[in-house]
């Protein structure tokens, strides 16, 4: 018997720019008149990959909520959706299982994915609607003598996403803690996804930039040692990064670079339950590139600013013609000065195999070598009454150095057994050698100041972790449930060599003469085989249920067992371990009134390790008990239109107060009171308009501490959390000048406190950045010239209590295919 949709017809044909759309999406396929061969991936004549850089294109797209699950099901609602009429045999589809689809994706590309290894090729009608049949594994002639290619899984964050022409605007996120990958309007947190077009378009050097820019997140402070920035979200410092879903225990030599990513995953609120230990404000999860569908020869040449110049190459593609395995390489050549005079060098391999071992079975290995080093770095300051320093001066000299050598591996194995049952793993292991010389500058009464500097031999990190999940699906009468339980565990053993040397000056300088000053005769501390040892772990056993009622509801319920366990020595702490285990529930529920927007409110707890106080406090060796967290959120997304999502959420955090009172020469590290944190947040990313793209949006907030032991910290504000963003990036393509965008953002960060007594106040500043962004073909290769200019009016202000902002800096690129 045949199934027949009788579905609103809707004129579906592969014209040019339906090609193009194709193309820019990352899907492969194989037109031919009147007959479209689908296999999963699927496959068209090879094209390179900058046949897509003429411009925006009209597409016929529909937005997509379909959960994985029985295909049967899913053909049914893709029919719906679409307005479309679909022919097959039952047995065809029978026991078979989809990974869903969700965002905005053209019709007949849409449809490929849905079928994503299942075998079934689709036969287009001449007066539309589909017909699906079965392929012969032979890949034999099956009608009017066309071929039929073998089917492929396909994994679905290959595909390009968040694209300039798409207003940067993402449909799904890569995945979120044990949750899998899923449609980003339909995930019950606030999640901001920057793309890699985005972070190319604006030359950015380093993620400081892109978090400047974002509305959930303060512009971070960037390590001078690994370039890996400390994020504030919801008022709350985030120190741990997250890679490809795995999380990190610590930021300390977890070294990363722009050219690796393909986009920056960024929730904002407590991610304890998805992620283990700490996070209470947020994660940011590096998503990091793969291997792209159609060939990509790129090379890029530009000017980070001052004298940096680099070179950067970007090769991928497929090894076969069937599209099983892929490749790609991005190198990175930088070195020259900053626009205030710091030398940076850094050479950067990012290499990248993936492959479809078997129809169900994907696997890929990534591997990243970076090689940096850095020279007058910038100091820490410590003023006795804040005022704005110039940020366009140095003031450190030379032989402040910092260097840093990073290994950093990646696999992840992803096998669909059948239509009830995924099984996803993945492992991370970075290893890196540091070298640092920190300077620290202490104001005097006359204004002057006074430095201290610290200058370490080598010291070793190993950052490592993994996760493993098994999701099952099944029916409980109407409801379908896809139950997920897993295991994932992170490590960082941090070793910091005894030897190097220390010198505290004791003649002041004025800040014009700092740079100047001569290096000082180190008496240098030998190393020795004894060290200093960090291990800080986290281990979590989860369990969560993605429970769909109906069309209009859903829950998503779940469980961690969470263990935070740490241990130090030396600079660290006396050697006894520290270990907690606590159990930290989440609860969301989601309700879609109408289909373009979901509603939800969700709980989550988030445990965090009590801190053993370090010899650089008063109180070294004191151990704190361990905290839990909590988080209230309630949210709603609406798809404006197919390019232009508006997220807003409200919440309240609820969390211990723990903090330094960076007294000097020896600070104590205190734990008093709870910290609240009631605020809003408003996220609006895409395409306003065919010509306008947008990326902006606020957080107000509310914060206290309360319930303190000292009367003098009641009602104080916690300490680096402005109540007040506001943030908008724009683009607007010239519709008289073809392949022509004028670009710019406006980006207000309110005041914050330097110090808990809330005497140390960082005053508010607001920050321009212009730019022009031109894209043309030379001789048939696509070639786009861009140009930005940061802090665009050379404004000084403070990215923390000790850190100096960032100058004006101009920067340019010219990227062209080949």
């Amino acid at each position: 018997m045949t199934i027949f949709h009788p579905r609103i017809v809707t004129h579906c044909f592969i014209s040019v720019s339906g090609l193009i759309r194709l193309l820019r999406t990352a899907v492969l396929c194989s037109v031919i008149p009147g007959f479209l061969v689908l296999s999963g991936i699927c496959f068209i004549q090879p094209v390179q990959a900058q046949d897509n850089a003429a411009g925006p294109v009209e597409t016929n797209t529909r937005i997509f909520d379909i959960p994985a699950g029985p295909l049967d099901r899913a053909l049914d609602r893709f029919a719906r959706t679409a307005g479309v009429n679909l022919t097959y045999d039952p047995a065809l589809i029978s026991n078979r299982v989809t990974r869903g689809l969700n965002g905005r994706h053209d019709i007949s590309a849409g449809l490929m994915l849905l079928l994503a290894g299942n075998s079934i090729e689709v036969i287009r009608q001449p007066g539309g609607g589909y017909t699906l049949h079965k392929v012969p594994a032979t890949g034999n002639p099956t009608t009017d003598g066309k071929a039929v290619l073998p089917t492929l899984t396909v994994k679905a964050d290959s595909l390009k996403q968040g694209t300039a022409e798409e207003g940067y605007r993402v449909s799904n996120i890569s995945g979120i803690g044990l949750w899998g990958e899923r449609s980003l309007r339909d995930t019950p947190y606030s999640i901001s996804v920057v793309p890699s077009d985005l972070i190319e378009n604006i030359n950015a050097q380093n993620m400081g930039q892109i978090f400047k820019m974002n509305p959930l997140t303060q512009e971070p402070i960037i390590q001078n040692f690994t370039g890996t920035p400390h994020v504030t979200l919801r008022g709350f410092p985030t120190f741990n990064p997250v890679y490809d879903g795995i999380p990190m225990a610590g930021s300390n030599g977890s070294a990363v670079s722009v050219i690796e990513i393909d986009r920056v995953e960024i929730l904002s609120g407590t991610s304890g339950f998805l992620y283990g230990g700490g996070r209470v404000g947020g994660a940011i999860n590096y998503v990091t590139k793969s291997s792209t569908d159609v060939p990509l020869r790129r090379l890029t040449f530009g000017n980070y600013g001052g004298t940096q110049f680099y070179g950067h190459a970007d090769i991928s593609g497929k090894f076969d013609e069937r599209g099983r395995f892929g490749y790609r390489a991005n190198l990175l050549y930088q070195g020259g000065d900053t626009a205030i005079g710091e030398s940076v060098n850094q050479k950067v391999a990012n290499i990248v195999l993936d492959g479809h071992l078997t129809d169900t079975l994907y696997v890929d290995v990534k591997y990243t070598y970076n090689d940096y080093s850095k020279e007058a770095t910038q100091p820490e300051f410590y003023l006795m009454e804040r005022t704005n320093l110039d940020t366009s001066k140095r003031y450190t000299p030379k032989f402040a150095a910092n260097d840093l050598e990073s290994h950093k591996a990646y696999t992840s194995v992803r096998w669909d057994p059948s239509k009830h049952f995924t099984l996803r793993s993945a492992f991370f292991y970075q290893n890196t050698r540091m070298r640092v010389n920190q300077i620290v500058l202490n104001e005097q009464v006359d204004r002057t100041f006074i430095p201290e500097m610290y200058n370490s031999i080598w010291s070793k990190y190993e950052n490592y972790g993994g996760y493993i999940y098994l999701d099952t699906r099944f029916s409980t009468l109407a409801v379908d449930h896809k139950l997920t339980v897993g295991y994932s565990s992170t490590v960082l053993d941090q070793v910091l060599a005894v030897g190097g040397a220390s010198w505290i000056g004791t003649t002041s300088f004025p800040l014009s003469e700092l740079k100047n000053i001569a290096e000082p005769n180190w008496e240098w501390i030998e190393s020795s085989e004894a060290a200093d040892t960090n291990f800080n772990r986290y281990n979590n056993v989860l369990i969560g249920d993605d429970v769909t009622f109906n069309d209009q509801w859903s829950a998503m319920v779940g469980l961690n067992y969470a263990t935070t366990i740490n241990r130090g020595t030396g600079w660290y702490g006396d050697g006894r371990q520290y270990e907690k285990s606590a159990l930290t529930p989440s609860v969301s529920v989601l309700y879609k009134p109408i289909e373009d927007v979901t509603t939800y409110i969700s709980y989550m707890e988030a445990l965090e390790r009590g801190m053993i106080v370090g010899n650089t406090y008063t109180n070294r060796g004191e151990v704190f008990p361990p905290l839990v967290s909590k988080q209230y959120e309630a949210g709603l997304k609406y798809d404006i239109n197919p390019n232009l999502l508006l997220s807003t959420a409200l919440f309240r955090i609820e969390k211990a107060n723990q903090f330094s009172n960076l007294a000097r020469p020896t600070p104590t590290f205190i734990r008093d009171g709870l910290q609240v944190h009631n605020g809003v947040e408003l996220v609006l990313t895409g395409k306003v308009t065919d010509n306008l793209t947008i990326m902006g949006g606020g957080t107000l907030m509310d914060i206290n501490v309360e319930k303190s032991n000292d009367p003098a910290l009641e009602g104080k504000k916690p300490t680096n959390a402005a109540t007040r963003m506001g943030k908008i990036y724009a683009e607007y393509a010239l519709p008289w000048v073809k392949g022509l965008s004028l670009t710019g953002g406006i980006y207000y960060t309110g005041e914050r406190y330097a110090n808990a007594a809330n005497t140390d106040k960082l005053p508010s500043y607001t920050l321009y950045d212009i730019g022009a962004r031109y894209s043309t073909r030379i001789r048939d290769k696509a070639l786009t010239v861009r140009l930005n200019v940061i802090n665009l009016t050379g404004k000084d202000y403070w990215q923390s209590a000790t850190y100096l902002g960032v100058p004006r800096t101009i920067a340019f690129s010219v990227s062209t295919m080949f």
